[in-house]
């Protein structure tokens, strides 16, 4: 691993992984550095194994890509804020600066979802699940929630406030807690929270710290 970023196993083969700054920027449309985003996503994918990398257009929607083995994932990404796939060593591939990237496995399927507010209120985790059990039938499901916005840290206006929690009012608000509650009602069975902040944590990229010159990590799910 390099240095800082942070990995898991998911469950069966599913593996997860959550990029720091220390990788790079990522991102090819955001940031400083993004000129050098796909030979940083190309060297992510030789050193953790991965034969391709699923991902979208991150929009805040709730669309999540179902990638399979004949899939051509060489050409311009489609908008969608999540991937899944049951096919082993293609990394489900999701960017973030803030918003929460959160992975999903099961036996023989693994997700990776793009969840800020506006995706968390439209139901892109429950779609994330949705997307999983269509390609792998178990009822186990584990949940990891990376590096994102934390309570500490992500002070909101009541619009936010309003579509999450159903009152208008400022201040801080638990973007990590929103999600978990909403994997659990989901039918997740186990929901893991790295607990890191983006905003307080110079590890990682936040767009709220740094605004536009802000890159962004990666969280990425495989089955390996």
């Amino acid at each position: 691993m390099s240095v800082g970023e942070l990995a898991c196993e998911l469950t069966g083969a599913g593996r997860v992984l959550f990029t720091t700054r220390a990788e790079g920027n990522l991102s090819s449309v955001s940031g400083e550095g993004q000129a050098h985003a796909e030979a940083a996503r190309e060297r992510l994918a030789k050193r953790i194994g991965l034969s391709r990398m699923a991902r979208g257009r991150q929009v805040h929607g709730t669309l999540v890509v179902r990638a399979d083995e004949h899939d051509d994932l060489t050409g311009p990404p489609v908008e969608a804020d999540g991937q899944a796939t049951s096919v082993r060593h293609v990394g489900a591939l999701v960017l973030t600066a803030d918003c929460l990237p959160v992975a999903l496995g099961s036996p023989h399927a693994v997700a990776m979802l793009h969840a800020g507010w506006r995706g968390l209120a439209a139901g892109v985790l429950e779609e994330g699940v949705r997307a999983l059990r269509e390609l792998d039938a178990s009822d186990e499901i584990v949940a990891v929630i990376g590096p994102g916005a934390g309570p500490c840290c992500y002070e909101v206006g009541p619009e936010v406030h309003s579509a999450l929690a159903g009152a208008e009012r400022q201040g801080p608000i638990d973007l990590r807690g929103i999600a978990r509650q909403r994997l659990l009602a989901a039918g997740v069975t186990e929901v893991r929270d790295l607990g890191a902040c983006t905003i307080c944590d110079p590890r990682f990229f936040s767009h709220r710290r740094e605004g536009a010159r802000a890159g962004r990590q990666a969280g990425v799910a495989w089955l390996s």
